[in-house]
């Protein structure tokens, strides 16, 4: 459903979650930080720079991997902005609601009241529905905003009328390679909120781009680790599917890309030979669905 809504010659659009801007200090040659830091603490000569780079991520030298700095832009709603900054080590500069009128900023083109809804994981029946229930609610929400901003009252009491799905949290991050592998183990899972699984698709492809040394070392914990801890979770690894969930295209043992979560591997399930190129594919086919937002 496209909804667009004229106030007093002001648009309510319904955006996706957006990343944009982003940067690796020091670019293409950023990963060998890593591998000078990984010398300096022992690692010898004769292993080949590339190796010793895959090495420190494989096995979660963490330390060498925060000399890697990242840098993006982030537009995000409301509601999932608290989540995002459960990431500790991420440093951020966000959009402020008591200085800026909500449908202001620079990452906006023209005056327009923005608003991220994932209606596209409801069937058709229940979108229509429920769309037209959520999208009521933001626009009576935005219409008291309006009104009382107009009253004279400061933004920064009018805010509290602001709706979750208002996409104003924006904000301008920097954060080490470190941290930005942590968040992709989290956040690129079938259990993590479907916006925050469109933010990391979105930053997976930017750091395959311009780090590809990357390629195949990045995903979920279960890929990560080669095994998930995600034991006994109903819906996702256990018992009858979560209709909303997508489902995990690791959890089945008849398969060549099956990854066992810590209780099957303690229960001693059989494994097949892992098919590290498939699963690659088959999670990166996942990735590009979600950060398209459908």
């Amino acid at each position: 459903m496209n909804y667009v809504s004229k106030m007093e010659e002001l648009e309510i659009k319904i955006i996706k979650p957006k990343v944009w801007g982003f940067e690796i200090v020091k670019g293409k040659d950023a990963w060998r930080e890593v591998v000078y830091s990984a010398r300096m603490s022992g690692v010898p000569p004769q292993v080949r720079d590339r190796n010793v780079f895959k090495m420190m991520v494989e096995n979660d030298y963490s330390s060498t991997l925060e000399h890697i700095i990242i840098k993006f832009d982030l537009k995000m709603s409301k509601g999932n902005a608290p989540e995002f900054l459960e990431h500790r080590m991420v440093s951020h500069t966000g959009y402020s609601t008591r200085y800026i009128p909500i449908n202001r900023g620079i990452d906006k083109e023209e005056e327009a009241y923005e608003v991220i809804l994932p209606l596209h994981l409801l069937d058709e029946d229940k979108r229509r529905e429920t769309g037209n229930l959520l999208y009521d609610s933001v626009k009576n929400s935005i219409e008291n905003y309006r009104k009382i901003t107009t009253g004279n009252i400061p933004r920064e009491i009018a805010r509290y009328v602001l709706p979750f799905a208002q996409a104003v949290g924006v904000y301008h991050v920097t954060l080490n390679l470190r941290s930005l592998l942590n968040l992709f183990s989290l956040r690129l899972c079938v259990r993590s909120s479907p916006e925050f699984r469109c933010i990391a698709s979105q930053l997976y492809f930017n750091i395959i781009r311009e780090l590809p040394e990357l390629e195949g070392l990045i995903g979920c914990r279960g890929f990560m680790r080669g095994v998930c801890p995600e034991s006994n979770v109903t819906g996702v690894r256990a018992g009858e599917q979560h209709p909303l969930y997508p489902v995990c295209p690791f959890k089945s043992p008849d398969t060549d890309i099956f990854i066992p979560t810590l209780k099957e591997l303690r229960n001693g399930v059989k494994l097949k030979e892992f098919n590290r190129e498939k699963a690659l594919r088959v999670q990166e086919a996942d990735y590009r669905r979600w950060m398209e937002w459908e």
